[in-house]
This record gives structure tokens, C-alpha cells and sequence, in this order.
């Protein structure tokens, strides 16, 4: 799997070069129906997910058995999904510290389709 990061002369190259990444050579479309969740799995060696959707979407990373809904009110302890990330960097693990990631859980209010570029480290 091609890195995110660009490997050139010095740091400050690699991270102007994030912006624009080479294209990845691990891609998973996606096609969202309304409120429904879907769970992809990470794949072997992805160190960075970068999303592109065609209408708003809520993420939140986890295993196999996540599950979360649409927000109906606002959060005060930290349970909430994200709202339409451009790219995050997945974690060794998760919030609780011993937790490994295995999916990355998706949800939209209205229908929509999009892609995850997954990269290595």
C-alpha cells in the first residue's frame, strides 16, 4: 500500500506534499443509503483514510460490532461521530487504549456515495 506522505528531501517537503498524495492503490467505494449504517473494514498496513463523498456524512472508528446513530442532541461526553472528515490518520488503537481499529462505521441522513483512499504508513 503507497504511503500518504511523501518520502522527498526533507519533512517540510512530505508534509506540503500531504496535500496532494499520488493517487492510492487501495480504494473502497462506498454507497450510503439514508440512516443506515455501514461498516468497511481497514485494510492490512492502512495508516491514513481519506474520504470523499458526494453529500454529508458521520464517521466514527471501531470494530465490527460499532454501532452508532444520527445525532438528535448535542453530546457532553464525548460519544459523538464526526461530521464529513477529509482524511484521518487511524490510531493503533483506540480510545480505550487496548482496542485495535478493524472498521471505519459510516452513516448518512440522506442517501449518498463517495470512496475511502486508504494509505500506508
Amino acid at each position: 500500500m503507497r504511503s500518504f506522505y511523501d518520502a522527498g528531501q526533507n519533512a517540510a517537503n512530505a508534509y506540503r506534499r500531504a496535500f496532494a498524495p499520488q493517487f492510492s492503490d487501495y480504494v473502497e467505494d462506498v454507497v450510503l443509503a439514508a440512516d443506515t449504517l455501514v461498516r468497511v473494514p481497514i485494510p492490512e498496513g492502512a495508516g491514513v483514510a481519506v474520504f470523499s463523498f458526494d453529500g454529508d456524512f458521520r464517521v466514527r472508528l471501531g470494530v465490527v460490532a460499532t454501532t452508532f446513530t444520527l445525532p438528535a442532541t448535542t453530546t457532553s461526553n464525548g460519544s459523538g461521530s464526526e461530521l464529513s472528515p477529509a482524511a484521518r490518520v487511524i490510531p493503533a488503537k483506540l480510545g480505550d487504549g487496548t482496542t485495535t481499529p478493524t472498521h471505519i462505521c459510516l452513516r448518512a441522513a440522506a442517501a449518498c456515495k463517495g470512496s475511502i483512499a486508504f494509505y500506508g504508513n
